[in-house]
């Protein structure tokens, strides 16, 4: 294999990506997104039925009632945005594998059964997606205590604010590495320690189009909840759990193809 699954060999000169390239990736996103419109809404209802679980728990750290009406607003407002980037990437691991597998069939302008295929594959990954929803469980865990704990101390110095930013910086990467996670676990026969080795070393190696990825879904899950709260439920159950998956796999989904699907025909 050339390489590290393909990264750091400079054997031969890539080719590059064309600005027609470019210019086809961006019709055939919107393309497939128009053609498979009404696949995309029952998908985003599928999906958010089964999350109602995650959902009753993200309620019970729902904001309390401010005075300020301002700023109550404000906090439901980046709650709400929070709550729907997190149901959208992360979810509850066991089922979004079905919901990715879907999805990045779409991306592939491949076919897939919604609720077949949906279900399916949550079967044929539950065991290895239960131990990444334990690792999410955890991770989640350690987060909010830390940095709730850093946060509490009166005396701010600059070694705190170093915490909290180191938190918040490795709160992001583990965030950007389930943009791959989920698609390798459907793709590939992997542990889960490769699952997540992959999914580090791609987000850490094109981490400016990550960034650019969680801008993009970041501006989805704003524009959802934009008007208010209630709207934004409505769209959220309808559409935008979906938008955001599809955006996140189909920009992946030609990395994974670049460094783990490629190298493996070469070798074949």
């Amino acid at each position: 294999m050339a390489g590290l699954f393909g990264f750091f060999d400079y054997s031969k000169p890539g080719k590059g990506v064309s600005k027609d390239e470019n210019d086809s990736r961006f019709k055939i996103f919107f393309a497939v997104l128009l053609r498979k419109f009404w696949k995309f809404l029952q998908l985003n209802i599928l999906y958010v039925i089964c999350s109602i679980p995650l959902i009753a728990v993200m309620l019970l750290f729902t904001p309390a009632t401010e005075v300020n009406e301002s700023e109550q607003v404000f906090k439901m407002f980046l709650f709400s945005v929070i709550c729907l980037l997190y149901i959208s990437v992360i979810g509850l691991a066991p089922i979004i594998t079905g919901f990715t597998f879907v999805l990045r069939n779409y991306s592939r302008e491949q076919h897939a059964w919604i609720f077949s295929d949906f279900f399916e594959h949550i079967r044929k990954n539950f065991k290895q997606a239960m131990v990444v929803f334990l690792i999410d469980f955890v991770a989640v865990y350690l987060v909010l205590t830390n940095y709730a704990f850093y946060s509490s101390l009166e005396n701010a110095n600059m070694l705190i604010t170093i915490a909290k930013t180191f938190i918040v910086i490795a709160t992001s990467i583990y965030f950007m590495m389930h943009f791959y996670m989920f698609q390798i676990m459907v793709t590939f026969s992997m542990t889960v320690k490769q699952i997540y080795r992959n999914s580090l070393i791609l987000t850490l190696a094109h981490l400016p189009r990550n960034l650019g990825i969680l801008a993009l879904i970041m501006i989805i899950a704003i524009a959802t909840f934009s008007f208010s709260t209630f709207i934004g439920v409505v769209v959220a159950f309808l559409l935008s759990v979906s938008l955001i998956g599809y955006t996140v796999n189909f920009l992946v989904q030609p990395i994974i193809e670049k460094h783990l699907i490629a190298p493996t025909q070469l070798e074949e």
